[in-house]
C-alpha cells in the first residue's frame, strides 16, 4: 500500500518537474526508465527532479529525457498515464527539437534506433529464458528434443527472432508516427517462407536478390524511415473520402515493392557489414572485451548501452552465438560486487543499506540501482566496478565465452550460455564468480569516501 502510495505522489511531482504534461510530447519506459520527448527542454528543473524520492538519476541524451527509477518503473508509468496526454503514449518520435545541427543528426539516428529495439527487449528477455530452459533439458535428457513438447516450446523461444523484424518495424512506424499496423503487414510478408530466403524470385521480370528477412532487422530500420515520409505525402495529396480506403493500399504496396527491389538487398550488404565488424571486434579477443565490459557501465549511465543490441542481435542471428554478449555478464556482476562490498564496508547506515540492496538486485540483473543509487555517488566505487569488468572481459574473450541467447545478465539466468559446448557454460560461470569477487575485492581495498 505504502509503495502504491509513493506511485501517487511521485507521477505529479515528476511531471511538474518537467514542465507540465504540456511540455511531454511522447513517453514511454523501458524496464528501468521513464523515457520523454519534451517540447522544451529548459522548462525542466533537474535538481528538482533527482530531489524526488524514488528518482535514481536523470540523463539527457540521444533525444530523450531519461528518468531512472529502477524495476518498479513500469507502476509508475501506469499512474503517470492518466495524467498525461493519450496522443502521446507511444516511443518517442524522432524529431529534431533543438535544431538542425550534425550533433542532434547523430543523436536522431541513435535515438531512433534504440526506440525501435528497446520495446522488443522484454520479448527478447522470455525469449532467451524459455532457450534458457530447453537448454537445460536437453542437457538433462537430449531424448526430449524429439517429443513435440520441447519442439512447441521451442517454436515459442525462436518466433521472437523469427520475427523481430515485423516487432521492429511496428516499434519504429509508431515512433516515427506512421501506421503501425501497415509496416508490420508489410515486415509479415516478407518474412514469409513465400520469400525470405527463396532464389531465383523476380517482380515486374526483375530479378530479385536473395535475401532472409527473418530475424534481419536492417530492412525494417531501412523500411519505416521511408515509409514514414511516404505516408506524409499520400496524406498531403489524398481526398479526405479515400483517405481510410486507398492509405493503406498504396502504402502497403509501395513499401512491399520499395523493399523487395531496393531496402532489402542494401540491408542485407549492412547487416553483412555489421556481422563482419562483429568478428573483426572481438579478432582481439581479450583486449577488445575488456574495453567493451569496461564500457558497459558507463553506456549504461548515459542510456546508450540498446545502441549495440542491434549488433548482438544480428551476431546471434548470423553465427548462432554472441560474445559481444558477454559483456554484459562481466559488467553486470562486477557492479554487484562492488555494490555489495560499499553495502559491507561502509559505516553509514544508509550507505549500508544502499549497497546490500541495490548489490542484491544487482546480482538478479537490475544494475541501475546500484549505479545511481551507491556507485556514481561515491565515485571510487564505479572505477572498481570497472576495472574489475575489464579484468572480466579479458578472461570471457581469452576463453571466448559466448551467449546462445539473450536475457539480462545474472547468476539465474546463466542457462544462456548452454547451447554449445558445457566447457562454454562452466566457463561463463566462472566469469560470474570472477567478476562479483573482483568487484568486491577491489572495491574494498581500493575504498571510498562517504
Amino acid at each position: 500500500m505504502k509503495k502504491e502510495l509513493d506511485f501517487k505522489t511521485m507521477a505529479p511531482a515528476i511531471i511538474a518537474a518537467v514542465g507540465g504534461a504540456e511540455n511531454i510530447k511522447t513517453h514511454t519506459h523501458c524496464m528501468t526508465r521513464l523515457r520523454l520527448v519534451l517540447a522544451d527542454k529548459k522548462k525542466a528543473n533537474e535538481e528538482e527532479l533527482k530531489a524526488i524520492e524514488g528518482v535514481k538519476g536523470v540523463i539527457d541524451q540521444a533525444g530523450q529525457y531519461q528518468i531512472v527509477i529502477g524495476p518498479s518503473v513500469e507502476q509508475l508509468y501506469n499512474e503517470m498515464l492518466p495524467l498525461l496526454p493519450e496522443t502521446g503514449a507511444e516511443a518517442p518520435v524522432n524529431e529534431n527539437l533543438d535544431g538542425d545541427t550534425k550533433e542532434n543528426a547523430v543523436s536522431k539516428v541513435f535515438a531512433f534506433i534504440s526506440g525501435c529495439i528497446t520495446p522488443t527487449l522484454p520479448v527478447l528477455i522470455g525469449s532467451g529464458l524459455i532457450s534458457a530452459l530447453l537448454a537445460i533439458v536437453k542437457f538433462m535428457n537430449p531424448a526430449a528434443t524429439e517429443t513435440n513438447t520441447y519442439v512447441l516450446v521451442n517454436a515459442l523461444a525462436q518466433a521472437a527472432y523469427s520475427y523481430l523484424p515485423v516487432m521492429v518495424a511496428f516499434a519504429g512506424a509508431r515512433r516515427l508516427k506512421t501506421n503501425e499496423y501497415v509496416a508490420a503487414f508489410v515486415m509479415l510478408a516478407l518474412c514469409s517462407g513465400t520469400i525470405s530466403g527463396v532464389e531465383e524470385l523476380d517482380l515486374f521480370g526483375i530479378a530479385l536478390t536473395k535475401v532472409s528477412y527473418t530475424s534481419n532487422i536492417v530492412p525494417a530500420l531501412l523500411m519505416v524511415p521511408v515509409m514514414a515520409v511516404l505516408d506524409r505525402q499520400i496524406m498531403k495529396v489524398l481526398p479526405d473520402a479515400v483517405k481510410s480506403i486507398l492509405r493503406p493500399f498504396i502504402l502497403g504496396l509501395v513499401m512491399f515493392v520499395l523493399t523487395l527491389l531496393i531496402l532489402g538487398p542494401i540491408g542485407t550488404i549492412i547487416g553483412t557489414a555489421l556481422a563482419n565488424f562483429c568478428v573483426w571486434l572481438t579478432s582481439f579477443g581479450g583486449i577488445s572485451m575488456a574495453v567493451l565490459s569496461a564500457l558497459h557501465p558507463l553506456l549504461v549511465m548515459v542510456g546508450m548501452h540498446t545502441i549495440i543490441t542491434p549488433l548482438i542481435v544480428n551476431e546471434i542471428t548470423t553465427y548462432g552465438s554472441s560474445l559481444l554478449f558477454t559483456k554484459a555478464l562481466a559488467a553486470n556482476l562486477a557492479i554487484a560486487g562492488a555494490a555489495l562490498a560499499v553495502g559491507v564496508k561502509a559505516k553509514k547506515a544508509e550507505n549500508k543499506q544502499t549497497g546490500i540492496s541495490t548489490g542484491v538486485t544487482a546480482l538478479l540483473s537490475v544494475t541501475e540501482p546500484a549505479l545511481y543509487g551507491c556507485l556514481i555517488r561515491l565515485r571510487k566505487p564505479l572505477i572498481s566496478a570497472i576495472a574489475a569488468a575489464a579484468i572480466t572481459g579479458i578472461f570471457v574473450g581469452m576463453f571466448d565465452v559466448r551467449a546462445y541467447a539473450t536475457a539480462s545478465c545474472s547468476f539465474l539466468t546463466l542457462p544462456i550460455f548452454l547451447g554449445g559446448t558445457m566447457q562454454n557454460f562452466v566457463l561463463a560461470c566462472v566469469a560470474a564468480v570472477i567478476a562479483t569477487v573482483l568487484g568486491f575485492v577491489i572495491t574494498w581495498f581500493v575504498g571510498f569516501d562517504e
